[in-house]
Formats: structure tokens, C-alpha cells, sequence
């Protein structure tokens, strides 16, 4: 569920805003994150928008599905390695079953046979289990180029995933370019799956604000399995 705070004219209108902003202690990069953010939605417009768009009205859904369910799949390695590293069995096991049930009687997962029975699908990455081991609690926002947001300690682990990632010398075999094909292919799909929360993200008022707290909130969602901590007030200044 989104959120959105609208602030009262009466109360901003006697403000005195500050000449410049205070830093926020998780987006020390921001210049250099903004800028990205800029060139990243001028090549949505001119480029990624229409192409997703495309591919969204004229490939079938029940397509569109069954590719989303195959690159899922192909997560599900990681998955189950990252939630035994975290000390989750109970999500380690649901994740291994799931790509033993998936891609044996799915169709190498292009079939998601295993949530009908009860097997809900987690993302599990080493973002999550580093911070879960505490040897980086902290991590700064930072947008990359064509990819859009991450953490920088979920690009760090992303980094590292990606290297020792066991799905293709157990599940696929592959070459250096099939991994990289593949990898463009998964975060293509991903991109067609939100882009249409384009428009949303554009009509607030700052929209990169907007965006980097969404993303923060996701990524705490994702590392506390949609169970995050209240916030501490004593963070917000009610003055």
C-alpha cells in the first residue's frame, strides 16, 4: 500500500525553507542520484516506455505470465542459498521445492505449479542476508544507470550473486553472453511488470523523493518479510 502525504498550504506558507537541504543520511550521493534519476526516466520516455508498452499490449498474457514465471524460476537458486545463509530452513525449503516441483512439472518454470499448492515464492538476496548478519546495517541509496535504484549494499550483493549464482552450472549451462542475454531478459520483465507506476511516480511533487523512500521501504519489506519495525519518532522533528 502507497502512501501519500499531501502538506497544507496554511502550514507551508508561513515555512521558512532552508536555503539548502539538509543531507539525508541515507542518500549521501544524491546530486549524483538525481542526475541519474533524470537520464533514467529521459530514457524511459524515449526508449524503455515504448518498447515495454509494446511488449505488454502484443504478447498474449498468458505469455507474458508464463515468461515472468520462467526468470522466477531462475531466482530460486539464490533464493534458497541466501534464506539457509540468513538461518530461515523453513524458507530455504520452500524455495527448493519450489524450483524442484516448478521446474520438473512446470515446464522449467514456465508453469508456477508450486504457489496453487501453497508454496508462496520470497525473494531472498545477499543484500538481505548481510544486513540480517549485521556487518552492514546501514546502506546509502544509489541509482544506476539504465537499471534505476538500488541500495549500495544490494548492489554489492548483487555483484556477488551474479558471480556465484548456482543456477547456471547446476540449472542452465551457458556461456559468459547467455548469462548476460539472460540477465537483460529478467530485468526487462521486471521493468514491463512496474513501468506503468511511471505516472504515479511523476505526479508528486518531488518525484525522486518519492521514489527513493518507496524503494527503501521495499527493500526493508523485502529484508523483514513484509513485517519491518515501526519507525522510532524520535527520527521525525514534530516541531
Amino acid at each position: 500500500m502507497t502512501v501519500t502525504i499531501q502538506a497544507d498550504d496554511d502550514i507551508l506558507k508561513d515555512y521558512e525553507f532552508p536555503t539548502q537541504p539538509a543531507m539525508n543520511t541515507q542518500d549521501p550521493y544524491e546530486n549524483y542520484n538525481r542526475a541519474v534519476y533524470q537520464f533514467n526516466m529521459a530514457f524511459n520516455d524515449a526508449i524503455g516506455e515504448p518498447v515495454a508498452g509494446a511488449y505488454n499490449r502484443y504478447v498474449p498474457s498468458p505469455a507474458r505470465t508464463g515468461i515472468g514465471n520462467f526468470f522466477r524460476n531462475l531466482k530460486e537458486p539464490l533464493n534458497t542459498v541466501n534464506a539457509f545463509f540468513q538461518g530461515n530452513v523453513e524458507a530455504g525449503l520452500t524455495s527448493f521445492m519450489r524450483l524442484a516441483i516448478n521446474s520438473t512439472f512446470g515446464l522449467f518454470g514456465i508453469l508456477d505449479i508450486a504457489t496453487p499448492a501453497g508454496l508462496t515464492y520470497e525473494k531472498e538476496d545477499l543484500g538481505q542476508t548481510l544486513y540480517k548478519w549485521g556487518v552492514w546495517s546501514e546502506a546509502s541509496f544509489f541509482m544506476v544507470p539504465i537499471l534505476g535504484p538500488y541500495t549500495t549494499r544490494e548492489l554489492v550483493g548483487g555483484g556477488i550473486d551474479a558471480v556465484y549464482n548456482p543456477t547456471y552450472p547446476y540449472l542452465i549451462e551457458t556461456d559468459d553472453v547467455g548469462r548476460i542475454m539472460l540477465f537483460l531478459g529478467e530485468k526487462f520483465v521486471d521493468y514491463t511488470q512496474v513501468v506503468t507506476l511511471m505516472g504515479e511516480v511523476r505526479s508528486q511533487p518531488d518525484p525522486y523523493i518519492f521514489m527513493r523512500e518507496s524503494y527503501m521501504q521495499y527493500r526493508m519489506n523485502l529484508i523483514y518479510n513484509g513485517n519491518p519495525p515501526a519507525p522510532n519518532l524520535d527520527d521525525f522533528n514534530f516541531e
